[in-house]
């Protein structure tokens, strides 16, 4: 039999479950035909909006892609627009590969080759059998088409996502697709390690972010070198970025070695004892095989936080939450289990053995009517979540959008942050002054040029605040912003504080002008940061009740800006640390913006998110003291 194997260059995983099923089709006797269908086989635009696009997304804009995969996975009408649009730009190229190879059946191993393969079937234009391979194991509905025959999966538990979007009958478990190098890895991790030039004495954590290196590999690394006595070795595959941005931050650190893309992971994994991985992908199964433990840990938004989630249910990986609980797993690295898959059929032999299926169908006029109720229902969903605050806090949990309200730092510091109209900040700011207290002021427009006088004297910092505008001011807000990030000298990233009845779509506006935004802690304590609503007036008695309540409990009012700078150098895990982007700028005077250095769109997943849920949490006199 000739079998075309077809894949995608997106990561390494896609790539490697290739050359594996190639392998093992050949040793079976089959003619195996491999391309990558990114190059030759989707034409110009798909490579363009799925690889390149994608790219930059896990590297820079990593919200945006959690943003996309939610859309096209979780909406119907979103998700059928995908599969047509990739059907239509996809389907003749990836044809004429097919027909260039004459295969007796044609396997994939990336969901845009598969959704192809799919439409293709069930228009009768492809006749071989179509067999998917999934070797996610949290899989979203894109992973899986009704045209295709058979949907190899790694997991008994993955099978009715899978047959849910296929029909029944529509999946097979089969042995993981990794190579035979790793199954045998259980040589002595002495002697690997001794091949490998580690030591061979001491705990070793292996952190990777798979062939890309996406991820939170900096925090991993810094939560491991902060266990004592573990050796870290740390995978940036062919992301030299992170690499060199590693190697500059640790450089001086004798238990770290920081490894560029490699093809010696069997042996990586034969001398680990545990691997914290981010990209959640083919890596974990080569693990698995391996007995090697594993944790999920510092995934992007999208699909790998869905298979971090899928590894954790199926008790196959350890996720903790933070820094801290990644820590306290590490310091046991011996002790932590590697619980094999389950045992299941060979891959290539379920490949051969692949028949023609009948898709299930269902009448047409039932067809049509469901997807013009989904796709109402899809519209009125998406504008009720984009305009209303409601949905904002559960979207934001899941994509990683929550507000910065608190910094983990040593100093006995809080960040103060006044919003108050532009008239009446220098009367506040010497007002606060006469206390000793330094804060930061949030404004919704730029000041006049007496009020940026007194401010650089007292050297308190500024921000901005931002407007809310809903859906139809959307362009609004952006201009807002970025007139105000131009009037404070503010970086291409900044803080703003988030307004009552803040929205999703005011977020993507603030976004798109480089603003994260940052909302009131309901917690005093040491590096909170404390939103004060004085448009309505803030009196001495309140000014004193404050700082009363700050010196009771050993605690100093700084400006934004300085908190995030003293967690930065004080701190060796939290979320103000210095990371893979460009810094995030609060300016602490109207004439200088001394950038202080943050996390990148990722920080708030590690900033503790105790506001309120729609609303910027306001502290009064009165709070403060009953706290």
């Amino acid at each position: 039999m000739r079998v075309l194997i077809l894949f995608c260059e997106e990561g390494e995983g896609h790539a490697a479950a290739a050359r594996v099923l190639a392998r093992e089709l050949a040793d079976a006797g089959a003619e195996v035909v491999v391309e990558d269908a990114m190059r030759r086989g989707l034409g110009r635009l798909i490579p363009l909006l799925s690889r390149d696009a994608y790219h930059v997304q896990v590297r820079r804009l990593r919200w945006t892609y959690g943003l996309e995969y939610f859309l096209f996975t979780r909406v119907p009408p979103l998700r059928w627009a995908g599969r047509r649009g990739l059907a239509l730009f996809g389907a003749r190229p990836l044809l004429r590969v097919i027909r260039d190879a004459r295969p007796d059946v044609v396997v994939s191993t990336h969901p845009a080759v598969t959704n192809v393969l799919g439409h293709l079937r069930r228009r009768g234009r492809l006749t071989a059998p179509a067999v998917a391979t999934i070797t996610d194991l949290g899989v979203h509905p894109l992973w899986a088409h009704p045209g295709v025959d058979l949907h190899l999966v790694m997991h008994e538990e993955a099978i009715p996502a899978v047959e849910e979007v296929a029909g029944s009958g529509s999946a097979a478990v089969v042995a993981p697709v990794v190579a035979r190098d790793f199954a045998d890895a259980g040589r002595a991790r002495v002697d690997a390690r001794r091949g490998l030039g580690l030591p061979p004495g001491r705990p070793l954590v292996l952190v990777s972010g798979g062939g890309w290196g996406v991820g939170d590999l900096e925090t991993s690394v810094e939560a491991a070198l902060g266990v004592p006595g573990l050796t870290v070795v740390c995978l940036t595959g062919r992301n030299e970025i992170v690499r060199r941005r590693i190697e500059e931050r640790f450089g001086d650190e004798e238990r770290l070695r920081v490894v560029p893309f490699t093809d010696r992971m069997p042996e990586y994994l034969a001398a680990a004892d545990v691997l914290v991985e981010s990209s959640l992908g083919v890596t974990c199964l080569e693990a698995l095989r391996a007995g090697c433990a594993v944790v999920a840990f510092g995934a992007p938004p999208g699909h790998s936080r869905d298979n971090a989630r899928a590894l954790a249910r199926l008790g196959l990986a350890q996720a903790p939450s933070s820094t801290r609980e990644l820590q306290e797993l590490l310091a046991r690295a011996t002790g932590l289990p590697a619980p094999p898959l389950p045992e299941a059929p060979d891959a290539a032999r379920t490949i051969l053995a692949a028949a023609p299926r009948a898709p299930e169908r269902r009448p047409r006029h039932r067809a049509l009517a469901a997807t013009a109720a989904a796709s109402l229902g899809a519209l009125v969903l998406a504008g009720w979540t984009f305009a209303s605050p409601t949905p904002y806090p559960v979207v934001a949990r899941v994509l990683d959008l929550e507000p910065l309200t608190r910094v983990d730092t040593t100093a006995r510091e809080v960040a103060v942050v006044v919003v108050a109209p532009p008239a009446r900040i220098p009367a506040l700011s010497r007002r606060f002054e006469r206390h000793r207290m330094r804060v930061s002021f949030a404004v919704a427009a730029p000041l006049q040029p007496a009020e940026r006088h007194a401010l650089a004297r007292l050297h308190d910092g500024l921000l901005p605040l931002l407007a809310p505008a809903g859906v139809s001011g959307v362009l609004r807000a952006h201009a807002q912003l970025a007139r105000l990030r131009s009037a404070l000298h503010l970086g291409g990233r900044f803080y703003y504080v988030r307004p009552a009845g803040f929205t999703l779509s005011d977020y993507v506006a603030a976004r798109t002008a480089g603003g994260l935004p940052i909302a009131g802690s309901r917690r005093l304590a040491a590096g909170s940061v404390l939103v004060v609503d004085a448009r309505r007036g803030y009196g001495s008695r309140a000014v004193a009740a404050l700082a009363s309540s700050l010196a009771a409990r050993g605690m100093r009012a700084v400006p934004l800006a300085e908190l995030l700078a003293s967690a930065a150098s004080t701190l060796p895990t939290g979320a103000a640390r210095a990371s893979a982007s460009a810094p995030i700028a609060v300016a602490t005077s109207p004439a200088a913006s001394p950038a202080a250095r943050s996390g990148d769109a990722g920080h708030h997943s590690r900033a503790t998110s105790g506001a309120s849920a729609t609303g910027t949490s306001v502290v009064s006199a009165s709070t403060i003291g009953a706290t």
